[in-house]
């Protein structure tokens, strides 16, 4: 008997059992082992129906896009087939099917065919955090890849923080001719088990920040534990006409939600990090 919670669906004639309803194209073919360029496709016609998800009327296969999302429900078909030859590659742009002839483009010749305004910011959709693409970021397009756009007005504004955004009172921000800030924390109170024991502390903030996540911070002057060494994964960078102690660290996977997550969640993982005092 199955488990009331699993959802049992055919995939190629072949049953698999998922645990939740909420699916997405791309994720249905994962599951099934089913090549990321192939075509998903919705059985809907009749049990006497044949097989081959190229045959049948347009309105009994429905086409499922990598980034559409899907209620599964018990008992539904879904079938697979190859790209046509002679067919493009298609992608979504801001939900819109595309199709291009040529899968070599650049993040400006996608915003020209999807209509996006050039000083709009694009991004490839990704299973953790979405990417994005320059305007003049060259990228071979995938059947089913996604993509979105979101207007300049949202981001960049890297400079104007104030000391609730950030957690300590003194600090100041350097624009960067990259689209780069560099933010200084000065006197930061260092966690007992290092000297010294204040500090300045320096994150760079990407140009995309708050949709792109902060990554490694850096001391000056530079902190050693109580044993004397200097701490796990550091090493020395100049920055601002200065020495500084970079500490190699990276947020977990999935741990930067853009649109939830803040600069001053970001410090706070830095904190926890200092506080392992190895």
């Amino acid at each position: 008997m199955s488990h009331p919670h699993v959802i049992e669906i055919s995939i190629n004639g072949t049953l698999f059992a998922f645990d939740r309803a909420e699916q997405t194209g791309r994720s249905i073919k994962e599951r099934a082992g089913i090549p990321a360029d192939h075509v998903l496709c919705l059985d809907l016609r009749r049990p006497s129906g044949g097989e081959d998800c190229k045959g049948g009327a347009a309105d009994e296969l429905h086409v499922i896009d990598d980034c559409n999302e899907v209620a599964l429900e018990q008992g539904q078909k879904f079938l697979s087939h190859a790209p046509e030859v002679h067919h493009g590659v298609t992608v979504a742009i801001n939900k819109k099917p595309y199709e291009f002839r040529d899968p070599h483009q650049t993040g400006r010749s996608i915003k020209e065919r999807g209509g996006i305004p050039i000083t709009d910011v694009l991004f490839l959709q990704r299973p953790v955090e979405d990417e994005v693409i320059g305007d003049d970021t060259k990228i071979t397009l995938k059947h089913g890849d996604c993509f979105h756009s979101s207007p300049p007005a949202n981001y960049g504004n890297t400079a104007a923080f104030e000391a609730a955004d950030v957690g300590y009172e003194t600090f100041e921000t350097h624009r960067q001719p990259d689209g780069w800030t560099l933010l200084v924390v000065s006197n930061y109170p260092v966690p007992r088990g290092y000297t010294p024991r204040s500090t300045k502390l320096l994150v760079k903030l990407p140009p995309m920040f708050p949709d792109a996540a902060p990554d490694m911070f850096w001391l000056n002057p530079p902190v050693r534990t109580a044993a004397g060494c200097a701490p796990q994964g550091t090493s020395t960078e100049q920055l601002l006409s200065q020495q500084w102690q970079r500490f190699s660290w990276h947020l977990v996977a999935g741990a930067w939600r853009p649109g939830t997550s803040t600069l001053r969640d970001f410090m706070r993982c830095v904190r926890a990090r200092l506080e392992k005092c190895d």
